[in-house]
């Protein structure tokens, strides 16, 4: 019997943010593949013409996506947290056949530059003597990949910073990026901690595709009911509201002297994560497609 995909089709009226928005709305959720179903329109006249550079860019479409999900309580749960999050939004339950939309969809991740690092799945893979430090992801969804713009701004701080012989937490680990790659850059010890036990075998699955330090660790936990030992770097790309109602419980994993690297979220809530975080002072604050990253510091 062919497999049915518990799936979301969305779709908007207008171009706006809506991708953005719903990729973040999509990031508290298990999504294992995006469909993007919009017809990217053509000038008038006809094709791109491909032997005149540059290539322009197509114009901006609707968003009009299907969503596939493993269970059909997740796709439910993600679509009443769309529908109060963008009430405009066509959102309808629908049971796809299995089409290889994982495959498909997961086979168009292509590597991603973020300051010293690139994050590349198994298929599109850098030159053996690029000067980077390369992390290998086999994705099982389109976030925490290094694809998200909170994914890369992480990467670019993290990069600016010395990390040899200190002693990191990464919070909402989801795919092990941000935690094999502080692992990489010669920390003494890193623990990637996430709610979701999917999450944590996908990170795992990814970190055996890598030759890691035996420093780094991935816990299935919930670090507001169990708190970890403080680190000396924190990282915690989790969302808006996550950052403002766990602030303070996140601001106190940060050692004396330490960093806490956060995004997550975009310009509009960038006051009140800022403000949910005592004892911190910014020092560095990154800005890519309105989402926001900011690196704080506790003094000593």
């Amino acid at each position: 019997m062919t497999r049915q995909w518990p799936a979301l089709f969305l779709r908007a009226t207008i171009v706006d943010d809506s991708e953005d928005l719903v990729s973040a709305v999509l990031t508290d959720f298990s999504p294992v593949a995006i469909h993007d179903l919009a017809e990217r329109p053509l000038p008038p006249g006809g094709l791109w013409d491909p032997t005149y550079p540059p290539i322009p860019d197509p114009p901006p479409t609707p968003l009009h996506w299907n969503v596939c999900f493993n269970e059909a309580s997740e796709r439910d749960l993600a679509a009443a947290a769309i529908r109060e999050a963008l009430p405009h939004l066509v959102v309808e339950s629908v049971d796809l056949p299995d089409e290889d939309w994982a495959a498909r969809s997961q086979a168009t991740l292509t590597m991603v530059h973020a300051g010293r690092f690139i994050i590349a799945p198994p298929w599109d893979m850098p030159a053996a003597d690029v000067a980077a430090t390369v992390i290998v992801i086999e994705p099982s969804m389109g976030f925490g990949t290094g694809h998200h713009a909170t994914t890369r701004m992480c990467l670019r701080l993290l990069s600016e910073l010395d990390v040899s012989d200190l002693t990191v937490l990464d919070l909402g680990t989801g795919s092990g990026v941000l935690t094999m790659a502080a692992a990489l850059s010669g920390a003494r010890r890193v623990v990637g901690i996430d709610v979701d036990v999917d999450a944590i075998e996908s990170a795992e699955t990814s970190a055996r595709m890598n030759t890691l330090p035996d420093t780094i660790e991935f816990q299935v936990s919930d670090f507001r009911a169990a708190p970890p030992a403080p680190a000396d770097l924190v990282l915690a790309n989790l969302t808006g509201g996550m950052l403002t109602s766990s602030g303070r419980a996140i601001a106190a994993l940060v050692n004396p002297g330490g960093r806490l690297i956060v995004s997550g979220f975009d310009h509009t809530e960038i006051d009140g994560v800022l403000a949910a975080l005592p004892g911190l002072a910014e020092v560095r604050r990154l800005d890519e497609d309105h989402w926001q990253a900011v690196c704080l510091v506790r003094p000593a």
